[in-house]
């Protein structure tokens, strides 16, 4: 990073990174995939992890947009870029958790990639 970009990245922010790439590749695990990023004024549609860190991490805080093939749901994980461990901020989901994804965000430890 610091010869790329001319600084580098902190431990904070490295921590980061690593919990918000490994919460992608669990929801993936779970059958879910990434459909946008919503930044506070705009939707922009990613589909791969890289596409959302990109925007994430340019970004104080957004809601990843979450969705499973074959259904119309999709779901809100705000991060708070900043808090360290704690950067999944919250996260939404329907009643009753008709796909799963509830069961599946509270399977997902940050903790486990400190």
């Amino acid at each position: 990073m610091l010869r790329r970009f001319g600084h580098k990245v902190s431990p904070n922010g490295k921590l980061e990174r690593r919990i918000v790439a490994n919460l992608i590749a669990h929801l993936e695990a779970g059958g879910f995939q990434v459909i946008g990023l919503y930044d506070g004024d705009d939707l922009t549609a990613v589909t791969t992890a890289k596409e959302a860190m990109e925007l994430i991490f340019n970004l104080d805080e957004a809601s990843l947009r979450i969705g499973k093939a074959g259904t119309d749901i999709d779901h809100g994980i705000l991060l708070i870029v900043g808090n360290g461990i704690d950067i999944v901020s919250d996260y939404t989901y329907s009643e009753g958790d008709s796909d799963g994804f509830s069961a599946v965000m509270g399977a997902f430890d940050a903790e486990a990639f400190a």
